[in-house]
């Protein structure tokens, strides 16, 4: 998958590439759209991320979101250093900038386990998670790293999710949690 360069990229790419670069975020565009379209499109966004939430739980759940996206912007800034927008042949999105793996994790973990001793980590992603594709393996990697340090570490693909699997699938979220 090479990345294509930006001059390359389709003009809506561009555009989402100059903006996430000028710190514009999703939560920027919330903001600017003021209340009433702004709950309105938050609402519509949840409602086609996750449909299979009753109506009451929409209403809470979009009231909740876009109080916070309208909030005082703070920790948002930091998706830039964390994302970045992606395209090249296979498709486009915005993925992490860096893998998960290649020992980091485990890394910073010796490091800094004579502070706060880990006993056990559990990473999930949803079968149909877009942080899956291309970090499963390495996530699988970074586990067995962990688990040489005497740290019980576990990777599991929660069934039926997406990457909220607190929404998606919480049964089977929590059965994986409480099994540790």
């Amino acid at each position: 998958n090479e990345r294509m360069p930006t001059s390359d990229l389709p003009a809506a790419m561009r555009l989402v590439d100059a903006l996430w670069s000028s710190n514009f975020t999703p939560q920027s565009l919330v903001r600017m759209m003021g209340s009433s379209r702004g709950k309105s499109s938050v609402k519509k966004a949840l409602r086609g991320r996750i449909p299979h939430l009753n109506d009451q739980s929409t209403d809470l759940l979009s009231d909740y979101l876009y109080h916070i996206t309208v909030a005082p912007a703070s920790g948002e800034y930091a998706m830039n250093s964390l994302l970045e927008p992606y395209a090249s042949a296979q498709g486009a999105g915005v993925f992490a900038r860096e893998h998960i793996g290649e020992g980091e994790i485990a890394k910073a973990i010796r490091q800094n386990l004579h502070r706060s001793p880990l006993k056990s980590i559990l990473t999930c992603f949803g079968d149909h998670d877009w942080m899956r594709s291309g970090h499963e393996a390495s996530a699988r990697a970074e586990m067995e790293s962990i688990s040489s340090m005497g740290i019980r570490s576990k990777f599991d693909i929660v069934s039926n999710a997406g990457h909220h699997l607190y929404l998606d699938n919480e049964p089977e979220l929590t059965r994986l949690i409480l099994e540790g």
